[in-house]
């Protein structure tokens, strides 16, 4: 019996897709490659943009951001029958941690003494990666991501509200303004990334060495988003398909994604 369930981000156009297809968040994919990697049985539950806060709350969980868009995902809930009570747990850091801990002879994706230094990396070089690829996501992460007319209305009042009030066609059309600028720092970032893979040793692909570790989980994710909302003649695309450790790295989590 499944005990894990994960919260997963929907989109339009989904029906009919399978888990792999029909994902496309970079928050949760990190989430999603993390189960796979350990090759842990799961089950997924979709949740559109409006629908976040909502179950969150109904969780228990507290908001894991100041502002409009206080509950983001992913969770997860354990709820084995070895455990005295369902375990929810937020934040893919933090359930990276627990999935090491509750599955010790897994792949251990924080492996002890790098919880520090991984929260470094993620500061130094995937949030910037991440903030150059926004340019790219803003407008598919309206256009494809929200499921419905309620959806839209919820994605819109949010991150108006965010951008103290800008309107969302403003924020869309800043963003595409952008992304010139914004395409030349995410190549920038990958190159960055793929010297440390190198002096890591192993394959010369993994952050981690010989094995992923969740910083490079965070990476892949970040770039299969790309791919999937933007498209394969977006800027940002033809940015990973012409970097080969980008290439390297993604073809090396095919088999989790």
């Amino acid at each position: 019996m499944t005990s894990i369930t994960f919260y997963d981000l929907s989109r339009q156009g989904s029906e009919g897709l399978t888990d792999s297809e029909r994902n496309w968040s970079p928050n949760t994919l990190k989430t999603r490659l993390a189960l796979n990697i350990k090759g842990l049985s799961y089950k997924t539950e979709w949740l559109k943009f409006a629908e976040i806060a909502p179950k969150l709350e109904s969780l228990g969980l507290v908001p894991t951001q100041p502002g409009p868009i206080a509950y983001t995902l992913p969770p997860i809930i354990n709820s084995s029958s070895s455990s005295p009570r369902k375990k929810v747990i937020a934040d893919s850091f933090a359930i990276a941690q627990y999935l090491d801990s509750a599955y010790p002879a897994t792949h251990p994706l924080i492996p002890a003494g790098t919880a520090a230094l991984q929260l470094a990396y993620i500061e130094r070089a995937v949030d910037p990666l991440m903030r150059a690829a926004f340019a790219g996501l803003c407008r598919p992460s309206f256009e494809r991501g929200c499921v419905d007319a309620a959806d839209r209305a919820h994605y819109r009042s949010t991150r108006e509200a965010l951008f103290g009030g800008t309107s969302l066609e403003d924020i869309m059309a800043m963003m595409d303004s952008t992304v010139e600028g914004s395409y030349k720092a995410f190549d920038e970032a990958l190159d960055g990334m793929a010297r440390d893979a190198k002096a890591a040793g192993g394959q010369d692909v993994f952050i981690g060495g010989d094995g992923p570790w969740h910083v490079d989980a965070a990476i892949a994710g970040v770039l299969m988003s790309v791919l999937k909302m933007c498209g394969s003649d977006h800027a940002l695309s033809k940015v990973i398909f012409g970097h080969e450790w980008a290439c390297s790295l993604l073809a090396a989590f095919e088999k989790w994604a």
